[in-house]
């Protein structure tokens, strides 16, 4: 191991409980071993391993097999899903992973704070609940499309 090496692991080091893996400190100009990917992403060696069974190349030629930086970089970057929004109508399945219309167009609506509050309905396809935060005045336009609920907030056991 080259000291530099491990000086960048230590001070890039996981921040926190389970966080996606970025190709942001990997670099392009590098080649790294399964340990060396392991230890600068935060993630097992394992897991390394299913990823180069899952389609990471590797200079497979040589002991220990390599991974060249550009070609991390490029297989974190493929496996990013891209961000997906609501629409006027949907509440994010945090169960699904997807938006989703309200079971029977029926939703409540919890005001949390001065200007804005929760909208919380039922998923049609799992059953469990999603939530959307949304203006107070964007309620009145949401009505037009579903069946909102006005709800009193509960009160907080701080006072």
């Amino acid at each position: 191991m080259n000291a530099p090496f491990n000086e960048a692991i230590s001070s890039s080091a996981r921040v926190g409980g389970r966080r996606k893996p970025s190709g942001h400190r990997a670099k392009i100009h590098r080649s790294y071993t399964v340990d060396e990917v392991a230890r600068l992403l935060g993630v097992a060696k394992g897991t390394v391993r299913r990823w180069i069974k899952a389609g990471l190349s590797v200079l497979a030629d040589r002991k220990p097999a390599l991974i060249l930086g550009e070609d991390l970089v490029q297989f974190l970057a493929a496996r990013k899903a891209p961000r997906k929004k609501c629409g006027p109508a949907e509440c994010y399945c945090v169960k699904c992973r997807e938006p989703r219309k309200p079971a029977g167009a029926i939703a409540e609506f919890i005001p949390l704070r001065p200007r804005t509050g929760n909208l919380r309905a039922i998923c049609p396809v799992c059953g469990c609940l999603m939530h959307r935060q949304i203006r107070c005045d964007a309620v009145d336009a949401l009505r037009a499309l579903l069946e909102v609920t006005i709800v009193e907030p509960v009160s907080s056991l701080k006072k």
